[in-house]
């Protein structure tokens, strides 16, 4: 289970159906380049993941607040590109409506997949 802290206090990142809704609307490959961005840890999409995820709080973060609280872990070197690669994989590629979408794209190429593997480790 995926977590992030904002305003100092830690929730579970998860996806439901309207955050689902509102990932796939981001980008203009849908699902499937939502897919391809979290795989990478783009860091522009984990903080629409990591908003989306947050939405079923009901604490209504604006996304700058989200944005605000990525920056400053940042600017504290206490995120970096494996912790973003990773929360990104678990909230998304992992999930249960992505994941057999994301075994079947990965089948196909094992390289891929076993890329993928090294970086989850």
């Amino acid at each position: 289970m995926a977590t992030f802290e904002i305003n100092g206090k830690e929730y579970e990142l998860k996806l439901t159906f309207k955050a689902v809704r509102h990932l796939n609307s981001l980008y203009e490959g849908g699902a499937y380049a939502l897919i391809g961005k979290a795989l990478m840890g783009d860091l522009d999409t984990f903080i629409n993941i990591v908003h989306a995820g947050l939405l079923h709080t009901g604490e209504n973060f604006k996304l700058k607040d989200v944005e605000g609280a990525i920056q400053q872990l940042f600017d504290e070197e206490k995120l970096d590109q494996d912790t973003i690669t990773k929360i990104s994989n678990e909230v998304v590629t992992e999930s249960f409506f992505y994941k057999k979408t994301v075994d079947k794209l990965l089948k196909d190429n094992p390289q891929a997949k076993k890329a993928l593997e090294t970086l989850m480790a």
